[in-house]
């Protein structure tokens, strides 16, 4: 009897260690699990139209965000990035230059009779950004959707589709003036105008294409022609006309410049981009024949020139010439330099005429080009 009393004493103190024991893990797992569900945040700043909730929930595991809608940018222009065990799947964003149209957000019908509880709910999803637009991530980048890209005073707005981006938008915010402009490659050309300038019956727009050797750019008022500049890859051979043209070394290369005007068309010296710097300051960039790979190129370069405060053309590194032609292409007035095998020489030009010819070297020629210029312009 005193060993099974013994006996039964040991199983209880087993039994109630081992009942402690069990109660301890289920305290730490309750612990963990509410530590875990306390682990989130809760928004209700915004809505998304293709999931309407009235709150939005982000679940972090290990302080790095794991689960749900997370907001980033900020309240003038929200954005939320939706993730799935830790990996980034969407984007929700919404349309600016719509936004910047209709105003903060679309009226909702208010109830006629409502309690002062239901009315500043009424407010509060009144003015709630609608997130209308999604974009799809892999491997942390967007590729089909909107990618962004705040700047000062503004808004660089990346279109994409299947890994390429096919279009640029640039918001431009200033006191009291909105102003967007769009860059859209379509075939082989890249168009740019502003849809806000359209609305004030101001229809200008910029024709970006290539013939040959040569880029052109077209400026086009109201479907008339305005202006055309001229980038042109290598020394010009066959000269555009009624053109001004400026012929030019940098870095290693021949560069051709050359605008021509209609000075009978009002609206004349309105631009929306400075193309010119862009070819001046990033020459090689207008050397690729792809358009596809350009138009990349020169968003890019753009992107850059738009985030620095201020943006100069760099001046030619050596100068090779400045003519004018006239109606057939022909050299009305200038200087220009000419490099053949035997020997180098300029010639000067007034009135359609060659009224000077001389040997010189092309080091000799950049004095001979400042004092013409100085003289003649």
């Amino acid at each position: 009897m005193i060993v099974m009393k013994r006996l039964v004493n040991t199983l209880d103190k087993n039994s109630i260690a081992i009942t402690l024991l069990w109660f301890l893990c289920i305290n730490i797992s309750n612990s963990i699990n509410a530590q875990n569900m306390e682990d989130f945040i809760e928004h209700d700043s915004f809505i998304i139209v293709d999931n309407p909730k009235e709150v939005y929930k982000s679940f972090y595991k290990d302080g790095m965000l794991y689960e749900g809608y997370f907001p980033k940018g900020n309240s003038e222009f929200p954005r939320v990035d939706y993730y799935e065990k830790g990996i980034l799947k969407f984007q929700y964003s919404l349309d600016i230059y719509q936004m910047a149209l209709n105003g903060e957000s679309e009226d909702i019908d208010a109830p006629i009779e409502m309690t002062e509880e239901e009315y500043d709910a009424y407010l509060k999803n009144r003015y709630k950004p609608k997130l209308d637009i999604k974009s799809i991530y892999q491997n942390g980048e967007i590729i089909d959707g909107y990618s962004y890209k705040e700047i000062k005073s503004g808004l660089l707005t990346r279109k994409i589709e299947n890994y390429r981006t096919i279009a640029l938008f640039i918001d431009v915010f200033a006191m009291h003036f909105y102003q967007r402009v769009n860059i859209i490659l379509d075939g082989d050309r890249i168009y740019i105008k502003s849809p806000t300038m359209e609305m004030s019956e101001e229809n200008l727009e910029l024709q970006l294409y290539r013939e040959g050797n040569t880029w052109i750019t077209k400026q086009e008022l109201n479907r008339e022609t305005i202006g055309q500049y001229y980038y042109v890859i290598g020394e010009p051979k066959n000269l555009l006309p009624n053109t001004t043209f400026f012929i030019y070394n940098q870095e290693e290369n021949t560069y051709g410049y050359g605008y021509k005007v209609f000075e009978n068309i009002m609206g004349n010296g309105m631009n929306l981009m400075d193309i010119d710097s862009m070819y001046f300051n990033n020459p090689k960039m207008f050397h690729t024949k792809n358009m596809e790979t350009f138009f990349e190129d020169f968003i890019d370069s753009y992107a850059v020139q738009m985030s620095k405060e201020e943006v100069r053309p760099k001046e030619p590194e050596i100068y090779r010439g400045y003519i004018l032609t006239n109606k057939k292409g022909e050299i009305i007035k200038g200087i220009r330099f000419f490099e053949k095998e035997k020997n180098t020489f300029y010639e000067e030009y007034k009135e359609g005429n060659t009224i000077k010819k001389e040997n010189i070297s092309l080091l000799n020629f950049q004095d001979m080009f400042k004092i013409y210029m100085e003289n003649n312009r």
